[in-house]
């Protein structure tokens, strides 16, 4: 009977995914407290929803009581150079190029659960797809499954797919077996560089690997309910969604030779979003907005608010 790392091995790719691993469930007591010293010098800004999960975050058995595997996904949303938003129009994060990753992500992890069902030994695995709106240290999981470590930004980087990645988490009631490897874990490959620090626009990484969100322009036009800080304006440059800064100038995303999106990952941009113009988004309607956006992260944020960044 193959093990579970074989069988993911085997399947992610088809499902979707651009790397994967497989590591046994453990309780992640150090990143619980790291996180709690991240929330005590006020760097999670008003984002109360982490406040109330920080005492079990750590804990996976509180998305799935019987999880005993973890794999964890990536998924590259790296695309051809000529996949791009035109000059001028105003910026939206890479991530929200495409419909909302979350149910996809989820999807595609459903689509790899039943892939490993079908092999002997597996048929009645139970599991849950967990995706980074769930309470879990999902970074923390990539790292223990040997997909890369945590740059300075405080992003995931991968060797070969760089920070443009999507971490989906597969939480699983299957053994992990005595005799199963181990992914082994990636060293730190930033060196000396602090490019990611040196660019953000509004010096949001106060440390390596500590972002204070109420700096950071993604929670600016994103998590923050209000418009966007007075003080921080002038560095938006553009940017009404998100911001990739950190990521744009890290040299592990300027690999010529890195994978680009998958095909059958389901995460295809839309242009007719990208390509708008500060007049075509000044003149939006609310009607309108809703059916061009229908599925779109940026309705997080809201016409309103998307509109008071221009």
């Amino acid at each position: 009977m193959l093990t579970l790392p074989d069988i993911v091995e085997q399947a992610y790719g088809a499902c979707g995914f651009s790397a994967a691993g497989t590591v046994p469930f453990a309780l992640l007591d150090e990143e619980r407290e790291r996180f709690a010293q991240w929330l005590a010098q006020g760097y999670g800004a008003d984002m109360a929803y982490l406040e109330r999960s920080a005492d079990y975050r750590h804990d996976l058995r509180r998305l799935f009581p019987a999880v005993q595997s973890v794999v964890v996904t990536l998924t590259t949303y790296r695309r051809p150079p000529d996949v791009c938003q035109p000059d001028g129009v105003p910026r939206i994060a890479r991530f929200a190029w495409s419909d909302d990753y979350h149910p996809i992500l989820k999807r595609n992890l459903h689509r790899l659960l039943e892939a490993i069902r079908q092999y002997d030994g597996y048929a009645g695995s139970g599991g849950r797809a967990v995706v980074d709106s769930a309470p879990a240290f999902e970074r923390a999981w990539a790292v223990r499954a040997g997909l890369g470590w945590i740059g300075r930004s405080a992003m995931l980087i991968h060797p070969r797919l760089g920070s443009f990645t999507l971490i989906g988490l597969l939480l699983l009631d299957i053994p992990f077996g005595k005799g199963w490897p181990l992914p082994a874990r990636v060293e730190e490959r930033c060196g000396g560089c602090q490019r990611c620090m040196e660019a953000c626009p509004t010096q949001a990484i106060a440390a390596p690997r500590m972002v204070d969100a109420r700096r950071c322009l993604s929670y600016q036009t994103i998590e923050r309910r209000e418009a966007v800080e007075a003080c921080f304006r002038p560095s938006l440059q553009g940017r009404i969604f998100g911001c990739d800064r950190c990521m744009e100038v890290c040299p592990y995303n300027r690999l010529s030779q890195s994978p680009l999106l998958p095909p059958e990952a389901g995460l295809d941009a839309k242009p007719e979003r990208m390509n708008l113009t500060v007049e075509d988004w000044r003149t939006l309607t609310p009607e309108v907005f809703d059916a061009l956006f229908a599925a779109s992260p940026l309705q997080r944020a809201g016409l309103d608010k998307l509109k008071s960044s221009l």
